[in-house]
This record gives C-alpha cells, structure tokens and sequence, in this order.
C-alpha cells in the first residue's frame, strides 16, 4: 500500500516537472535573484509538506499501518530538513545585505528580514505538526492547526494564521486558473456558436426541401390532371367506337333478314 502511494507521489512529482506550466515557472526563475528564488522554493515546498502532514493523518485515520505512518514521518522530516537548509541560504542572503552601511534598497533589506522571520515561524509549526501523533491529547488542536485557516485561501497556511511567505505565486496560480477558466469558457462559446450555425443550416434545409416539396405536389397535381383528360378523351374514342360497331350490326342483320326474305320468295316461287 505504502509503495503504490509512493509511486502515485513520484508520478505527480513527474508531472509537475515536465508539464507546460512547470516549464513556464522554471522560464520565468532564470530572471529571478537568488533571494527570491530560495523564497519561492520554500514557498512550494511548505505546502507540499503541509499536503504531506494531511496525507498522514488521513492514512493513520483510515487504518495505515505503523510503518506506513513511520516512512511517511520520515519523508516529511526530509523535507523540513529541505526547507531549513534554504532558508538557512537567504538568512546569509539578508545577513550580507544588513552589514552594508548603505543598502540600496533598505525596503527590500526589511523585507527580506521579515520574510525570513516568516520563513522560520512556519517551519517551527510544521516540526510541532510533525512530531504530534494521533494519540497525542491535544488530537483536536492537531486538526485545527491542519486546518488552519483554509477557508479564504487557495494555499492557506495550516495552524496560527501565518501569513503566506509568497503571496505573489498565490496569485499567480489564481491567474493561471481563472485564465484556463476563460480558456474552457471561450471553448463553450465556440461550441455553442457552431451548434446555432448547424441549427441554422438545418432549419435553411428543411426550408429547402419543403419547396420542393411542395414543386412536387404541384407537378403531381398537373400529372392527374392531364391523366384526367386523357380518361375522358378515351371515353369518348371508345364511345365513339361503340356507336360505329351498333351501325355495321344492325347492317349485318339487315343483309341476314333480306337474304332470308329472297330464299323464302324464291322456294315459293319454285312451286
């Protein structure tokens, strides 16, 4: 069970750095100081390790077993260790720029500070996170400070309300979705103007093939019609016919009738 879980991290681990998005935020650190990079790093990783805390939790809830929730301790600790060594790295970062006497930008230097102290709280709470256990007294303060404050925030922070260390990739992820929701908006629209082009050219077909339609009708009618007087016209031929046959009877029968007359005229005549 642990090693299919494993596998789906790795898989996710996989995607995430291949895909065209983790493409474009790569693009975009190559122009970044090393400060800024360092914080967006630590950015990322602190949600993935808040992900992780949650996963754990699920898992023991669910029945995991204890080495399960031992390796996934682990991992986690890896990546706290993770996280303390980068912002060990811009700690000497703001240290280097608070010894100069004039600092170019003494904002940036103050907020680098601040940005580092922020750093330093939220890896404080996620190894008090991570060394709590389920049977832990305080089981239910543990779920508040995993839920922490996930309410308003796309990537909110799990436990006392901290502030997010890179509020900018917050938002930039807002963005980024908000654009693909365009994106699947405007595709509708596409679609939906294509289904009213093909209602119209249905509805323009059914158009056509009712004239049609109704030039059929119409060659049918003048078909019958002209079928009609041909019936009549027969008739009258026929009856035509009928009257010449009655005329060449009533001869023949006259011819039949004189022809007996004379035999008859003529037997008595022979006496």
């Amino acid at each position: 069970m642990s090693s299919m879980r494993d596998a789906h991290k790795r898989l996710e681990v996989i995607y995430k750095a291949c895909a065209p998005q983790a493409q474009e935020d790569m693009a975009a650190e190559a122009g970044l100081d090393e400060f800024t990079r360092l914080k967006k790093k630590v950015h990322t990783d602190m949600k993935a390790i808040r992900e992780a805390l949650k996963d754990r939790e699920a898992a023991t809830k669910s029945g995991g077993t204890t080495t399960e929730s031992a390796e996934a301790s682990y991992r986690i600790r890896v990546m706290i260790k993770s996280v303390k060594e980068a912002v060990t790295k811009m700690e000497a970062i703001y240290d280097k720029e608070a010894k100069k006497k004039k600092p170019k930008d003494p904002a940036k230097v103050a907020e680098h500070k601040e940005i580092v102290q922020l750093c330093k709280q939220h890896i404080e709470e996620v190894e008090h996170l991570e060394k709590r256990r389920i049977a832990d007294a305080h089981a239910g303060d543990r779920v508040e400070l995993l839920n922490g404050a996930a309410n308003n925030n796309l990537y909110a922070n799990m436990g006392k309300d901290l502030p997010d260390i890179d509020a900018e990739e917050d938002m930039k992820a807002i963005k980024n979705r908000n654009k693909e929701i365009d994106e699947e908006v405007h595709q509708l629209g596409q679609g939906v103007a294509k289904l009213k082009d093909i209602a119209i050219d249905m509805g323009q077909e059914l158009d056509r093939q009712n004239e049609n339609l109704e030039r059929i009708d119409k060659k049918v009618e003048a078909n019958l019609d002209h079928v009609d007087n041909i019936n009549v016209s027969l008739k009258k031929a026929l009856d035509g016919v009928m009257k010449g046959d009655k005329f060449m009877v009533n001869c023949v029968l006259l011819c039949v009738l004189l022809a007996l007359a004379a035999f008859i005229s003529s037997q008595f005549l022979s006496q």
